[in-house]
């Protein structure tokens, strides 16, 4: 895995200041300062959070910010070094670490995040199971992938019907950035993964459900334009049926105490 991010850094950074990453990350960052809230009650204020494949540090950083405890654990210690300057702008205490899913630890945290990792991995790779267990009694796990079902759409209104049916049919997608062939993660396939797991699901979310079925790029670098679809991302992003064809999605799912 490490081969695959550890030259892009860069491009990433461009990635990152695009409308649809902004998107992304604003409406993660509410979604999960929402579950740190509900975790709160029962854990305390401070939370010791775990962000697996985190790179840069993006998801975690503002969690971080609000005074929990985080560690990111990635393969890159390039992408874990950026973690580390962002955090020393932002001012931000977090601990980076080099490693992947295989260097886990049993139930020690009361969050832990594993965004945009699964689809780099193999289907037997048992990596929900071993995420499961790294998640201490009433705590949570935030998984995120990108969504198959989004892909099929955006190509639909993009490229057509028999562009769309390929995508269908297809088992794998290219990454743009990334320029690496990931496998499709169903919702269905990881709910049931969570479920063999012995968490239980507490929340579907999505992200960038708007925008990846408005082909105009460039009416998003609109300020106004840009505040209306983010409004609208918002009021979408935990809304049935709507979540279901999110460009990406999110499961949150609980280890009974």
């Amino acid at each position: 895995m490490t081969d695959v991010f550890s030259d892009k850094l860069e491009q990433w950074r461009a990635y990152t200041e695009t409308p649809w990453a902004r998107i992304r990350y604003t409406v993660i960052e509410e979604i999960l300062a929402g579950q740190c809230a509900e975790l709160a009650e029962n854990q305390g204020e401070r939370l010791r959070i775990l962000d697996v494949g985190g790179g840069d540090g993006m998801d975690s950083l503002p969690l971080a910010l609000a005074g929990h405890e985080v560690t990111i654990l990635d393969p890159s210690a390039s992408w874990l070094a950026e973690a580390e300057r962002r955090a020393a702008e932002a001012g931000a205490l977090l601990t980076t670490l080099v490693g992947g899913l295989d260097e886990l630890s049993e139930g020690e945290w009361d969050l832990v995040l594993c965004h945009f990792v699964l689809h780099y991995r193999p289907a037997d790779a048992g990596d929900v199971r071993r995420l499961a267990a790294a998640v201490r009694p009433g705590g949570r796990l935030s998984v995120m992938v990108p969504n198959p079902a989004s892909m099929v759409l955006r190509q639909l209104v993009t490229d057509g019907p028999e562009a769309a049916l390929t995508e269908l049919h297809a088992d794998t997608k290219r990454t743009v950035t990334f320029d690496h062939d990931v496998r499709k993660v169903s919702a269905p396939d990881l709910e049931a993964e969570l479920a063999a797991a012995g968490l239980r699901l507490t929340g579907r979310f999505g992200t960038r459900i708007a925008n990846d079925l408005l082909t105009d790029n460039e009416a998003k670098n609109d300020p106004a334009y840009f505040d209306a679809l983010l409004e609208l991302e918002r009021a979408l992003c935990d809304q049935e049926p709507f979540v279901r064809i999110a460009g990406m999605y999110q499961l949150v799912a609980e280890r009974p105490g």
